[in-house]
């Protein structure tokens, strides 16, 4: 399967929706049919009452004068929970209707700060009178690169930006009390998420948590640190290959975790247009798709866990991400792959863009950051993070972390439309975006085709270059003020020296930074007998072409992160 069977498969499905439409024009029993399955849908629809005692209707629908409209509408949108899924993969996602919820809310908080305690700390704040608990967590820089933090040169990056998290033990700090079924944990790691997520399900077991019933989120995207993040630890190839080794573990051990999370945030953060994220994206996803199969795997062992991760701006491309994304995997995914239903739904978490926020006026991030959560819940993204309005310049601190929190519980409780499942639905303008969104994607698709697909064009630095010249367009508008951005370039404050001043950098304390190393030297010590023979034993593994993750379930137990990282850096290169 290649990118270009995924554009003659959308070109193919929209061919027939215009048939059905024409059918629908001259056919008299097919238009019967229309209309009758038309009101079997529309007799059922539920409506949420106001305070007014006046009542919207929790899923909005058109009236239609002629079967040749519900043809187009059924087949370019279907209703929510219907195939092709532009609107929401659920026919319920997240509304508020007499307290109860068919799904939760999207609510994901991100932290990770210091040291493991600090961080359990902090997450316990958070989950607390919270009706669902969804964390996301932030890795300092030592654990995003899998190295030992006890290099004297790294003793600074213990703990900034993100938790130190390099021991089995640190694992089983950090979560304590969060070993629980009704618990969603994500993990923002990629070249070390293999130890890091035997770590969590280990830790899981050891509590006595069912891993059947573990639920969470590990990133694991080989494909976007080559193209944007810039933290992949091996190879290419050695890098998808434990990734698979870790998704086909987890979907005969722990078949509600979520082993890899197909990212475009981090692509749109270094510079990529929305189109360009959406396409990278997407057509990541398929490649891995590709090798999935190619390992024997059958689609619907492994799509129904695939989630993905998207950034929402401003610009109005973001307001339609959602439904041009769902569209084209279910599309691809039915047409291409013969998929089942519950693999066509695509999943996804949307945080708001840390690009937009800035150190000038910090207060106006959070209207921003407001706006930008609107058009994703108004997309029905299935998770979303708000980022705190001090991001720009620290770590977050607890108030503006609870700030960030309350813009999405005041749309998702407090606005009234939000009463009302597709408010946006019935746009001219929103309707004809979504149709150009999908149509440039889908010519983004047909150049990285040309290139030899994902992987070839990889190779000619093609993504890489398009983020980096998009970048530097960006930033050029932004500095010669052709890209208004109020407060920083424009509406700029006439007295800057009343702006209220920046909080205080939140830093991890170098008592904070000893304590985590003494820790791991103690972890080193205890396991000091055993550590060698469980290198050697999953080296070999590695070696052998068998599943490194599985063996890495017991390596980590008795070896550090950094040793681990170490050992398969031996086998599979740098």
């Amino acid at each position: 399967m290649s990118l270009a069977d995924i554009i003659q498969a959308n070109d193919q499905y929209h061919r027939w929706i215009e048939k059905s439409v024409d059918r629908a024009k001259k056919d008299k029993k097919y238009q019967k049919d229309l209309e009758q399955a038309w009101q079997e849908k529309t007799s059922t629809l539920e409506y949420h009452s106001l305070p007014t005692e006046l009542e919207i209707p929790l899923i909005a629908l058109p009236h239609f004068d002629h079967p040749a409209q519900m043809a187009r509408y059924l087949g370019e949108w279907g209703l929510p929970g219907e195939f092709p899924y532009g609107l929401s993969i659920y026919p319920k996602a997240f509304l508020i209707v007499d307290k109860q919820r068919e799904h939760e809310e999207p609510t994901r908080i991100f932290a990770g700060l210091g040291s493991p305690e600090m961080t359990h700390e902090r997450f316990r704040h958070i989950v607390k009178r919270q009706q669902s608990k969804r964390l996301s967590t932030a890795f300092d820089t030592n654990t995003l690169l899998g190295r030992s933090a006890d290099n004297p040169d790294y003793f600074f990056d213990i703990g900034e930006g993100g938790v130190s998290v390099t021991t089995y033990q640190d694992v089983l700090t950090l979560y304590d009390g969060f070993f629980e079924d009704d618990v969603s944990i994500s993990m923002t790691i990629n070249g070390p998420s293999l130890w890091m997520t035997a770590a969590r399900l280990q830790a899981a077991k050891e509590k006595g948590q069912d891993l059947a019933k573990v639920r969470g989120t590990s990133q694991t995207d080989p494909c976007k640190e080559d193209d944007a993040q810039n933290e992949l630890l091996f190879p290419l190839g050695p890098s998808i290959k434990i990734a698979i080794d870790m998704f086909e573990w987890c979907s005969k051990n722990a078949p509600l975790y979520y082993p890899i999370n197909v990212s475009g945030y981090h692509i749109e953060q270094k510079g990529a247009t929305p189109i360009q994220q959406a396409a990278f994206t997407l057509a990541n996803g398929f490649t891995l798709c590709e090798y999935y199969a190619a390992r024997g795997m059958e689609i619907d062992a492994f799509a129904p866990n695939f989630s993905f991760f998207f950034s929402n701006g401003l610009d109005a491309e973001y307001a339609v991400i959602g439904r041009v994304a769902r569209r084209i995997w279910a599309v691809a995914m039915r047409e291409r792959y013969g998929a089942s239903e519950r693999s066509q739904k695509l999943k996804y978490h949307i945080q708001t863009s840390g690009r937009s926020l800035h150190a000038q006026e910090m207060s106006f991030n959070d209207i921003r950051t407001t706006l930008q959560a609107l058009m994703a819940l108004q997309d029905q993204c299935n998770s979303l993070h708000t980022n705190a309005y001090d991001e720009a310049v620290t770590t977050p601190t607890e108030d503006s972390v609870r700030r960030a929190l309350a813009i999405q519980l005041i749309i998702q409780r407090e606005l009234g439309m939000s009463g009302n499942e597709n408010p946006a639905q019935g746009s001219y303008a929103l309707e004809q975006l979504t149709h150009a969104v999908e149509e440039a994607v889908l010519r983004e698709f047909e150049r990285l085709s040309e290139r030899g697909g994902v992987l070839g064009a990889m190779e000619t630095g093609y993504q890489r270059g398009k983020i980096q010249d998009e970048s530097l367009h960006y930033e050029t508008r932004k500095d010669s003020g052709e890209l208004p951005i109020i407060g920083v370039n424009t509406f700029e404050n006439p007295n800057p020296e009343s702006e209220a001043r920046p909080p205080e950098r939140m830093r991890s304390s170098d008592a904070e930074k000893q304590a985590q190393l003494a820790n791991l030297d103690a972890f080193h010590a205890r396991h000091a007998a055993r550590v060698r023979d469980a290198l050697q034993q999953l080296q070999r593994v590695a070696r052998e072409g068998g599943n490194v993750f599985a063996e890495l379930m017991e390596t980590v137990k008795v070896a550090s992160l950094g040793q681990i990282t170490n050992a398969l850096f031996d086998v599979g290169g740098r």
